[in-house]
């Protein structure tokens, strides 16, 4: 028997069909944005490289995902409640062993592209002096507020969910840790919109700050997911910053382990996946 990734429609179709759970040496509840997701309808994806990953120690695995494409932690906060509680909570005649949880970049990215210019996390710069770092194109109050207001809460509820559930208070939640994007005009779609490279023009900051910039807005990123561990049981980060090679400034597609200007491209999967699988093995055993 192989590893299994479905949605969480599919499940009682694959039910239909003979799927058995209690048979699966691993099962997994996957909540997220496009690291958990298909980043694309033609590409691969994280839990389609970590399948196979378990498959090669001869562990059978099946994922059950109810993560989106583009979502963010301050939705997936507010409808915790609903389909991601319905699977701890509802007896399936199995339990899940972890929670995997990719969640808050989305939600940086948009606070620096959505809005107006100087609006965001971003500063803008189009009458200001130049900015001397990275750290200087950033909102400091405005970040404070993005994380206090709505990621963290956010957080607390879902994780107040999975603690508070019918079968499955004790499991552990594993947190993405993403890793830091190359900003440049690479949108998930020829002529859709480009993220970072986006919110860098409308806030007129200086092409030489970009890379310095995307460094530090992830690590404020990094530095939010991380704490999100701290007095919380069995709540763990998995290490992927650093991991994949950087994409080059200026290019417009698949470059290095990048699909796009912020989704991995198969090797990047196949690089984490490696480091997930490593993670969960040595936790869980």
């Amino acid at each position: 028997m192989a590893s299994i990734v479905m949605y969480g429609n599919e499940y009682f179709g694959q039910i239909d069909n003979g799927l058995t759970p209690a048979h699966f040496k691993y099962r997994f509840l996957v909540e997220g944005d496009s690291w958990m997701d298909r980043s694309s309808m033609f590409h691969t994806s994280l839990l389609q490289c970590l399948a196979p990953e378990f498959d090669s120690a001869n562990e059978d695995v099946m994922f059950v995902n109810v993560s989106m494409f583009g979502d963010t932690m301050r939705r997936m906060g507010s409808q915790a409640t609903d389909d991601f509680a319905s699977w701890l909570n509802d007896d399936l005649g199995w339990t899940f062993d972890a929670v995997l949880l990719s969640a808050g970049g989305n939600d940086f990215i948009d606070a620096a592209r959505d809005p107006a210019a100087g609006q965001g996390i971003l500063k803008d710069f189009s009458q200001q002096p130049q900015p001397i770092s990275g750290h200087d194109c950033i909102d400091r109050n405005a970040v404070g507020e993005l994380v206090t207001r709505w990621l963290d809460p956010n957080f607390k509820r879902l994780y107040e969910v999975v603690r508070n559930s019918r079968f499955h208070a004790d499991i552990p939640i594993f947190l993405n840790n993403y890793d830091t994007p190359t900003a440049r005009y690479a949108p998930a779609f020829p002529g859709g919109r480009s993220w970072l490279e986006e919110a860098y023009n409308t806030n007129h900051i200086p092409a030489h700050m970009w890379t310095d910039t995307t460094d530090s807005i992830f690590n404020d990123v990094q530095t939010t997911i991380a704490g999100w561990t701290f007095g919380r049981d069995k709540v763990f980060t998995v290490p992927t910053d650093g991991v994949l090679t950087p994409s080059t400034a200026g290019t417009t597609g698949s470059d290095a382990d990048w699909l796009n200007e912020i989704h991995p491209n198969a090797s990047g999967w196949h690089k984490l996946a490696k480091v997930w699988h490593a993670t969960l093995k040595s936790t869980l055993n």
